[in-house]
């Protein structure tokens, strides 16, 4: 019973560790992918996290006058009390230890958060293997549009099939390269290798023949064994026009015109009253 009772408390212990790799996770998972490099280095960074997260919360409540020693020494008395009277004194711990756990857990998830934004926005990018992949993700969740130009695999006639959209996501393998490439807004054309200058044709639209209203979705998927070389371009390419995009400029232009008609009708007295020369005279208005 000793043995599982340890196994238990050093479990228990290992919470905060465990849990930062869940916070880094949470916010972004290739940062999970890029830091575990295996069972025993995960271990040893759980054990080192939870290590530092104890040493804090330990060092917090000393200050306020906790005393782990005293704390503990109760139960050290297990061989010379009753079994009712250390029951008695087990359960008295639960509650605080219960929430020393919940504390040091929510330390290590809340940890974890901040070293994958760290890792997103840059300052803690020198942990990752693939800091580039970094850049494209920052620039999402900034908002950012970036346009990808794939050149497949497909080649005919010194003519290699190529796609230009705007990335949704992407996957990476252990080693970097692509697993797949989601993109909306697709066009697909080709490059002539046989022209000395790689010409290229027009761009054809994928979904020119679905409307608005009936596309629910404008994803083409790529994966990584097809793709021969991609461009990540942080520039804005083309700039869509939407039915929401539509009703809102419609309506922002039907209350400036409501605007200038009401300027307008309040301006009339104004106009038809004498001035005080006895001339009447147009009134200017202020554009």
């Amino acid at each position: 019973m000793s043995a599982i009772w340890t196994t238990a408390v050093l479990v228990a212990l290992l919470f905060p560790g465990i849990f930062f790799f869940i916070g880094v996770a949470t916010y972004e998972r290739f940062s999970r992918e890029v830091i575990r490099s295996g069972a025993v280095s995960e271990i040893a960074l759980a054990t080192l996290v939870s290590l530092l997260i104890h040493i804090a919360l330990l060092t917090l409540l000393g200050a306020f006058g906790f005393r782990l020693s005293a704390f503990v020494a109760p139960l050290a008395d297990y061989d010379y009390v009753s079994h009712a009277e250390m029951v008695r004194r087990v359960i008295s711990k639960l509650l605080p230890v219960a929430l020393y756990l919940v504390i040091s857990t929510a330390c290590g998830i809340g940890l974890g958060v901040l070293v994958a934004i760290g890792i997103v926005t840059g300052p803690f990018r020198f942990l990752v293997k693939h800091k580039w992949a970094y850049d494209l993700i920052d620039r999402d969740r900034r908002r950012g549009i970036t346009t990808v130009y794939v050149m497949t695999t497909t080649m005919e006639d010194s003519k290699v099939l190529m796609y230009r959209g705007r990335l949704h996501e992407f996957l990476l393998q252990e080693d970097g390269k692509l697993s797949y490439v989601i993109l909306k807004d697709c066009a697909r054309y080709y490059m002539n290798f046989g022209d000395n200058e790689l010409s290229t044709g027009p761009q054809l639209d994928i979904f020119r023949e679905a409307t608005a209203q009936r596309r629910v979705w404008d994803y083409l998927m790529i994966d990584g064994g097809n793709i021969a070389n991609i461009l990540f371009d942080p520039s804005a390419q083309t700039i869509k026009a939407t039915d929401e995009g539509t009703k809102a400029l419609e309506a922002a232009v039907r209350a400036r015109r409501e605007l200038l008609e009401r300027m307008q009708a309040r301006a009339k007295p104004y106009a038809n009253t004498p001035s005080a020369g006895g001339k009447r005279g147009p009134a200017k208005l202020n554009p």
